[in-house]
Formats: structure tokens, sequence, C-alpha cells
């Protein structure tokens, strides 16, 4: 397999964390910012990310969509049943409600990271378009309200995380995945940002990255 990322996205980090716990062997693929070609060539014009390459040539595209061919295809034990429903719902609130407030926050770092002034200015000018002008100097000026925002969404799930390694027990599920995924986002931006909104998510995402299961 392949996986084509950016290191901050946290819809490709999700991906890559049920690569890693199911065990499988994958390339990792950093696509260049500013440099897309081989993504848009091997998609047919999708430029986005994360896609996974199988072993068989398939492309897939969305990490949804990524995640539901990965758990059926022998990652059952990241959805165990009875709880297919609240995992899958989770892990729907991670991508959606929780990632809007978490990027916001990391936004100003991630694009600080980029190496050199012109993706600096392709990833303020791609934020820009959807958000409008300025939006990324507003979300370091507003970050102590949206730690607020954060903290809140997340006061539930730290106080579960308090009493039992992952979301829904012992083992991580997809709804790990997907918190994992923001997690990391904000740890590749700025260490001190995840600290900042739940010390005790530091601990989670070393637990979560370590994870690996025996047997899939």
């Amino acid at each position: 397999m392949k996986l084509h990322r950016f290191r901050y996205s946290p819809y490709a980090r999700k991906v890559q964390a049920v690569l890693d716990w199911l065990g499988h062997r994958y390339e990792l693929c950093e696509v260049p910012y500013a440099d897309r070609n081989e993504l848009a060539a091997l998609t047919g014009g999708y430029i986005q990310v994360p896609v996974l390459v199988t072993d068989g040539g398939q492309v897939l595209k969305e990490s949804r969509d990524i995640c539901e061919h990965l758990v059926q295809g022998g990652g059952a034990a990241l959805v165990p049943s009875p709880f297919e429903g609240p995992i899958w719902a989770y892990h729907d609130f991670a991508d959606g409600p929780l990632e809007d407030v978490l990027f916001r926050i990391g936004s100003p770092a991630v694009q600080r990271a980029w190496p050199t002034p012109g993706e600096r200015a392709l990833y303020t000018f791609i934020k820009e378009r959807k958000f409008g002008a300025g939006c990324v100097d507003a979300w370091l000026r507003e970050r102590g309200s949206l730690v607020s925002r954060a903290q809140k969404l997340l006061a539930p799930s730290v106080r579960t995380l308090s009493q039992q390694p992952f979301l829904f027990g012992d083992t991580p599920t997809l709804a790990d995945a997907a918190l994992l995924g923001n997690c990391l986002m904000l740890q590749e931006g700025d260490v001190s940002l995840l600290p900042r909104i739940a010390p005790e998510l530091v601990n989670y995402t070393e637990r979560a990255s370590a994870f690996r299961f025996r047997e899939v």
C-alpha cells in the first residue's frame, strides 16, 4: 500500500493510525504542498489528502471511505459490535465539529511551519479563499476563545480517558483514530498547543500512537 498525506492533515493521520494499528505494510508519501502533480496524475485530478493506493492498485480517496474499506477488509476490531453506531458517530464528530475548532487553533502554527515563502503564501491563500481575508491572523488573535471551545467539546472525552485507556475501552477504535488524527495535527504545528487544551491528551496521544493489535 501507499499512503499519500500532508503531515499536518488530521484525516491523513487518522488513516495512518488505522494502518499502523492493523499492522498493514505501506509506503508513506509526503505530498509537496505546492506541487501536487503526482497526486493529480494518480487520481485523475483530485489533489486532496489522504489518498491510499491498495496492494491491488485501487486508488481510494476521502478518509471516511478509506476507513470503511480498511474496516471491511479485516479491521473489524476497530468497530466492535454492538458499538458500531456510537463509534462512527464519534468519528464523524471528530472529523466535523471538533476538527473545525482544532484546525483553527493549529493553522497559524502550521502556516509558519511550511519551509518556503511560496508554501506559506499558498497555505494562507487557500484558507482565505474559504474563510475570508485575514482569517489565519484572526485565529491567532482568537486562540484563547478557540481553546476554550475545544476544551468544552473535549471535556467528556477527557473524563472518559481519565478512567480507561481509549474511548471505548482497553483497545482503540475508529473513534480513537479520528481523535488521534486531530491531536497529531496540533502537535505537528506546535507541541505546546495540545497540553494547553488538555494535558491528559498528551499521554493519550503517546499511548495511541504506540498501540498495535496483536491479531486482526
